[in-house]
């Protein structure tokens, strides 16, 4: 089986009365036994980058990006994603219900990094009430899940274990997750029977950097407070920005303060 879901996450801005909210589109391939979670636009850029051809077109439209940054101050990222040739979202995981383990792997600061998780770690308490998504009549569970509590729907008619990110482990798929705080959440949009093979992980495993789930974050969360000084550090001081993240929301995953 393969699902597809729309991630959402608002992010709250001193200068507007609503939050900003952040989309990422995901993929779920459901196998025997395992199931692999991906962002689609992030596997075609880094299929690009791992055949020769496809390299050279995105190497030549990063460098004309970086060119009209440099003379117009043009956004180079905005480019890049208008033409379809920008990453979105590196996270990607593999569900291993026969060990019980969940293999991510997400990146920080241009490095690629790999951790495993026990499934478990999430314990689900099943409720009463009912709603409908995609046209299902879906149950309610909730779980409290490193540092958050979330609100799920499951539907029973589609016997399968798992659902989007990390969720999973309900007797039925499920459609629909968000956060009791409504700072992140995730919804089905389509899925469908198919034979299909997982899709590779490309991720050159010399350049791959194993550590465990709480570091990682807690890493994250440090470069993410300090991009001024890297991005001045990896250029020599030739780009200097005000990126530092001052923002007060925070990771799917909380408990790293701990």
């Amino acid at each position: 089986m393969k699902a597809e879901y729309k991630e959402w996450h608002k992010i709250a801005n001193e200068e507007r009365e609503s939050p900003d909210i952040s989309e990422h589109n995901y993929v779920l391939q459901i196998g025997h036994g395992a199931s692999y979670y991906y962002d689609p636009q992030t596997f075609y850029v880094d299929s690009l980058e791992n055949d020769p051809t496809g390299k050279a077109i995105l190497d030549q439209a990063m460098s004309d990006a970086l060119n009209e940054f440099m003379n117009t101050g043009a956004d180079a990222f905005g480019i890049m994603r208008e033409k379809g040739l920008l990453r979105e979202s590196r996270y990607k995981n593999k569900k291993d219900f026969q060990s019980r383990t969940i293999t991510v792997w997400d990146s920080s600061g241009g490095d690629r990094y790999q951790y495993e998780i026990d499934m478990t770690d999430l314990n689900w308490e099943i409720g009463d009430s009912i709603s409908t998504v995609l046209d299902y009549e879906c149950n309610l569970a909730t779980a409290d899940y490193h540092g958050r509590k979330w609100i799920a729907w499951f539907v029973p008619d589609v016997a399968v274990q798992d659902g989007p990110w990390q969720l999973c482990g309900l007797p039925g798929l499920i459609m629909k997750a968000e956060t009791e705080d409504g700072e992140y959440g995730f919804e089905i949009t389509g899925f469908q029977q198919c034979k299909e093979s997982f899709k590779p992980i490309l991720i050159n495993p010399d350049k791959l950097f194993k550590t465990n789930r709480k570091a990682y974050l807690k890493m994250k969360d440090h470069g993410r407070r300090n991009r001024s000084a890297q991005i001045s550090a990896m250029t020599g001081g030739k780009v200097n920005v005000n990126a530092d993240y001052k923002g007060s929301d925070d990771f799917l995953e909380t408990d790293y303060h701990e």
